[in-house]
């Protein structure tokens, strides 16, 4: 099945917005006042591990990074197509995050956004990884294995961004184990996932001056960027 070269008809499964920074010695002193903020702002905040240079906490909404040196949220839940909720959400994380940490310039801003389309096999998701015509090798074995590639890696930058994009055809599974006191017949569940990821970072180069960023409106512009560049890349 030949793929339909738009983004469109690729499932967004993850979303990850990370900032760097110089490390920011404040956090011994408020990430408990940071924790306690997000557990205001967010649903069923709970936290998942904590040390003094590195605290993960887990919301209903996602997930978050607080370290030294970066903090990041995540999400694989409820992503709308233009990262709207996604944005807004982490513009809360980070505003508190740089308030209470007195952070005034980023080292480093990134996006990253995977993306999945289904194929009911590995060798057609190879096939429609090869269909993109991203590489000019001909088909032939290589090395003794597969004469199409499983995966394909390629980076662009400036000296103001950059992006790494990473397409792979790939077979992977789901397996969870449920709760005894759910009292269900069939407490697992077992699913095999085959099929074309799209996997793309996107993200600045030069520093950014917290005054200049604003996490909501940076995250949506970007979305919009990484999706029509994308789609000039599936349509070959």
């Amino acid at each position: 099945m030949p793929i339909t070269p738009s983004v469109e008809d690729f499932k967004i499964i993850t979303a990850v917005c990370e900032v760097r920074y110089q490390d920011a010695y404040l956090l011994f002193d408020h990430t408990g006042r940071i924790c306690e903020e997000m557990r205001n702002s967010f649903s069923s905040v709970r936290v998942n591990s904590a040390s003094p240079n590195n605290t993960i906490f887990q919301a209903e909404e996602g997930g978050f990074g607080l370290e030294l040196g970066q903090s990041r949220f995540s999400s694989s839940k409820n992503l709308d197509k233009r990262l709207e909720k996604f944005g807004e959400y982490s513009k809360r994380f980070f505003d508190c995050v740089t308030t209470y940490l007195a952070i005034k310039v980023f080292t480093r801003i990134g996006l990253r956004v995977n993306f999945r389309m289904e194929y009911p096999d590995l060798d057609k998701a190879m096939a429609a990884l090869t269909s993109l015509k991203l590489t000019t090798l001909p088909a032939t074995q290589r090395c003794g294995a597969s004469s199409e590639p499983m995966e394909i890696m390629l980076r662009w930058q400036s000296d103001q961004i950059g992006a790494l994009l990473h397409l792979k055809a790939e077979k992977g599974s789901i397996d969870v184990i449920l709760p005894p006191e759910l009292e269900l017949e069939k407490p697992e569940i077992h699913k095999s996932i085959t099929g074309l990821l799209i996997d793309v970072d996107y993200y600045t180069v030069a520093p950014v001056e917290k005054s200049q960023w604003d996490a909501s409106a940076w995250i949506t512009q970007s979305m919009k960027t990484i999706k029509k560049d994308v789609d000039l890349i599936l349509a070959g």
